[in-house]
């Protein structure tokens, strides 16, 4: 039983014994009304652990990314906007080579490395990436999470050895805000965030993404160890952690990808803390809005 049941149950127990004294035994009716009040009090009470959210606006941020309703709501943007955000700047790129023309993959099936090169540094680096001179798609993640979301969304497709774009996706290239919608919701509602890595625990990250972003929001004009988030993530989300991972796969990964955090791994930021501390980009806050918990 969860501390919410537990207190309904206790406060229903009271409800009962209190009537009794007064002679009166409730209906089924009257217990209804009377569990459906206390649950929509709960339901619209800040709470600690959700950072001052009620549980209902954090069910809106688990389960309703972006739908009326939720508290975090996609912009809408200008094309100039739109393309400062690496992750719109590489799906654009891309795509805009594919109405061109078909693209050959190598014979393993990749993107040819000239233009994950060109995809790259559209984007916002990564020290792992940086490793290598050469850029080919299996060490440059956000070229492969690029093309897993374009394909799951439905505007590429590849057919003997060749990646082309869909119907679908010839028709979205002429409306900047509805691809940046609709891979936004992919990003924070269908990627695994945990594909990845080999950590078996494939929900931390995974649930309560929007509300990860939020706190970047709200906590992130300075630079802060991931630990910092970590922390207020697993207070909200107690059983399914605490994992290590949580940083990585919100920071390093989704976020960084999409281009809306920095992360101190620059040769400069050697030492104990390299690749552990974030902030946000001014981006971030421009193509998202907040409404903030009371």
């Amino acid at each position: 039983m969860n501390e919410f049941t537990k207190e309904i149950t206790e406060q229903l127990q009271a409800y009962i014994d209190e009537q009794a004294k007064r002679g009166h035994t409730p209906s089924m009716e009257e217990l209804n009304i009377f569990v459906q009040k206390r649950a929509n009090e709960q339901n619209t009470k800040p709470q600690d652990n959700f950072n001052g959210f009620t549980s209902s606006q954090m069910h809106y941020l688990i389960n309703k990314p972006f739908e009326e309703g939720c508290p975090i709501q996609l912009s809408m943007l200008n094309d100039e906007v739109i393309e400062e955000i690496p992750f719109m700047r590489q799906a654009l790129h891309l795509m805009r080579l594919l109405k061109q023309n078909e693209l050959k993959l190598t014979a393993q099936g990749y993107i040819p490395p000239k233009i994950v090169s060109e995809l790259y540094e559209m984007g916002v680096q990564d020290w792992y990436s940086n490793y290598y001179k050469q850029k080919i798609e299996p060490r440059v993640e956000v070229v492969q999470v690029l093309r897993i979301a374009l394909k799951s969304c439905g505007y590429i497709k590849v057919r003997t050895g060749k990646m082309s774009l869909t119907t679908k996706g010839q028709k979205i290239l002429n409306d900047g805000n509805a691809l940046f919608h609709e891979l936004m919701r992919f990003m924070f509602w269908n990627f695994n965030v945990a594909c990845f890595d080999m950590v078996p625990n494939q929900e931390v990250a995974n649930i309560g993404s929007l509300y990860s972003l939020w706190l970047l929001h709200h906590y992130g004009n300075e630079w802060r160890n991931q630990d910092f988030y970590s922390e207020m993530y697993f207070k909200a989300f107690p059983n399914i952690g605490p994992f290590d991972i949580y940083g990585y796969r919100t920071f390093c990964r989704l976020f960084h990808y999409i281009g809306i955090c920095d992360i101190n791994d620059t040769e400069n930021d050697r030492g104990l803390n390299f690749g552990k501390c974030t902030r946000k980009r001014d981006i971030l806050d421009r193509i998202f809005s907040f409404t903030e918990p009371k």
